[in-house]
């Protein structure tokens, strides 16, 4: 339900400043008001959202300063997770990462955003896994679903900005298979920032973010 709010947000099926219900958007998707009720709560704990007492919520502008530091959660998080990874990954775990890149850079060389994006996603969650810190984990999930949305909206995972992943993606590799843990971070630190300066750019060029910094 959080997904389909964003994403709507993210298309500008919703504005900066529109006033949202829950019994409006309990019509609008045709569902209880107990989904729409907690997917409301955790935007507003996310900033997206402003409560406004008994009378449902105003929502609030991306603003690059928002995106900037979603990223700087993420990096936070998922470096350490890779730290761990590289620290802990069986060959068996370094083989299905690498089948995992080998699909990922046959997707992107083919053109294939619907077999793409997944395939990028399933890559770090795969590494994560192996980190074995699902608390971690829950943490990271509860916090990319906004910017993970607003790439996928915009398309932003188009050639120019594929085919740098790709190589992203291998330095990763390379570091997990020599288990070391610091180059690991580092790469994936790296790959989260060039991902963030993609997605402000292409919010910057579809008129998305919000003037607050």
């Amino acid at each position: 339900m959080k997904r389909a709010i964003v994403g709507d947000l993210i298309t500008q099926g919703f504005q900066p400043g529109d006033h949202l219900t829950i019994e409006m958007l309990t019509a609008r998707y045709n569902v209880s008001h107990m989904p729409i009720r907690e997917a409301l709560r955790q935007l507003q704990g996310e900033g997206i959202l402003v409560s406004l007492a008994h009378k449902g919520f105003r929502i609030e502008a991306l603003s690059a300063r928002y995106i900037r530091n979603m990223y700087d959660i993420r990096a936070g998080l998922e470096s350490m997770l890779a730290h761990r990874a590289a620290e802990k990954a069986s060959a068996g775990d370094l083989e299905e990462i690498r089948t995992l890149h080998d699909k990922y850079a046959e997707a992107v060389r083919a053109d294939n955003v619907a077999v793409s994006v997944p395939l990028n996603i399933s890559f770090h969650d795969r590494i994560y896994a192996v980190a074995d810190n699902p608390e971690a984990v829950q943490l990271l999930a509860a916090r990319t679903l906004i910017v993970r949305t607003a790439a996928q909206s915009l398309d932003a995972y188009i050639p120019d900005d594929r085919r740098p992943i790709i190589r992203e993606h291998a330095s990763i590799l390379d570091a997990l298979v020599s288990a070391d843990a610091g180059r690991c971070s580092r790469a994936v630190f790296d790959h989260l920032s060039n991902a963030r300066d993609r997605l402000l750019g292409r919010m910057v060029k579809a008129g998305l973010l919000g003037e607050r910094e």
